[in-house]
């Protein structure tokens, strides 16, 4: 191989190398929506949460983590700006469920395009030449954590989840309160925005 094609194909590499890197920096969740459209959302103005009305063990749980908590709070404020009210006791239109869950990944990038082994290069600029010499061991390995949040809406009338919202996003290694707050209205805000839909709030 040439010295022309050697720097053309790292050219090429390296461009493929920062594009991954843009995409893996992405710290924008994904947000998905589905609701059943059948169902006349005017008619909901009252609500709970699902647990308060089924105990259970995770709801017991639930109470006490931090997370959960932020869930609630936020989620509550969204709703209570478009005008639904939380009753703490006798029947209501909808109920308010949802899971936060949090799973690490493992990724495995081959993006260096040499072998295993021994490997060098040779590069011109404006201050001379150099050379290098390294040695690859093979891919890199990295781990990451995601996160996801999913909400439901709960038809009382049938028990049916009428409307959903889930927010995916790779989690960052360490937050403070203040941006796991931040997080969690954001996420709140965004999930909720068409809610309810195909109606004028």
């Amino acid at each position: 191989m040439t010295f022309k094609r050697a720097l053309i194909r790292l050219m090429s590499l390296t461009g493929a190398f920062t594009l991954t890197l843009i995409a893996g920096c992405a710290s924008q969740p994904s947000y998905y929506i589905d609701h059943n459209d059948s169902v006349d959302f005017s008619s909901f103005k009252t609500y709970r949460w699902y647990d308060d009305v089924h105990p259970s063990k995770e709801a017991d749980y639930r109470k006490y983590n931090s997370s959960d908590k932020r869930v609630r709070t936020y989620v509550d404020s969204e709703l209570a700006d478009k005008g639904f009210v939380e009753r703490s006791a006798g029947p209501t239109d909808f109920w308010m469920n949802y899971h936060v869950s949090k799973q690490d990944h493992m990724k495995i990038d081959n993006f260096s395009g040499y072998p295993q082994g021994m490997h060098g290069s040779v590069g011109a600029g404006t201050y001379g030449s150099a050379v290098s010499i390294g040695y690859s061991s093979g891919p890199a390995v990295r781990t990451y954590r995601e996160g996801t949040v999913v909400l439901d809406v709960i038809d009382t009338t049938d028990n049916k989840i009428v409307w959903r919202g889930v927010a995916e996003g790779r989690l960052q290694k360490s937050l403070t309160p203040s941006e796991k707050n931040r997080i969690a209205a954001e996420v709140s805000r965004e999930l909720l925005a068409e809610f309810p839909p195909g109606v004028a709030r």
